[in-house]
């Protein structure tokens, strides 16, 4: 069984500098997943409607995204579209979390679930984290280099 057990995060580890948006609109559980994201060394802001993401990640700048499927106000895949067409967006690593199974989401969303680079399953584990903070990593260093 993996561990849900944050990793420590040392003094200078690169995981301290990531800015993670976490759209969430049940209140306990976007406070809790915070928390987690924040134990691990991430800068974690929340948003409980896609409106507010929206303008939330104009000035935030996250650098990974995680959105819950169902959202009062649209779907997590409505909200990936248009912050890919944000200024940066290209770039975001960004990830659907749902309690649905990964195929029902995909069945659901269909080809619009393409705009996202994850589908994850709720909770959120360390080893999750870990994955997004590397997918983030490697492709700035591909955008680097390219």
């Amino acid at each position: 069984m993996a561990s849900s057990v944050p990793t420590p995060v040392a003094t200078g580890d690169s995981r301290s500098r990531h800015r993670v948006l976490l759209i969430e609109d049940h209140q306990p559980l976007a406070e809790a997943t915070a928390e987690f994201m924040q134990a691990f060394g991430l800068d974690v802001k929340i948003a409980s409607t896609g409106c507010e993401a929206l303008e939330m990640a104009s000035a935030f700048e996250p650098e990974i995204v995680l959105c819950d499927l169902r959202l009062p106000d649209m779907e997590g895949t409505e909200v990936a579209q248009a912050l890919r067409g944000m200024p940066g967006g290209t770039s975001l690593v960004i990830a659907l979390y749902s309690a649905m199974m990964e195929s029902l989401v995909r069945a659901r969303q269909g080809p619009a679930a393409a705009v996202v680079d994850r589908i994850l399953p709720k909770p959120i584990t360390a080893e999750t984290l870990d994955a997004l903070v590397s997918q983030l990593e490697s492709r700035a260093s591909r955008n680097r280099t390219a």
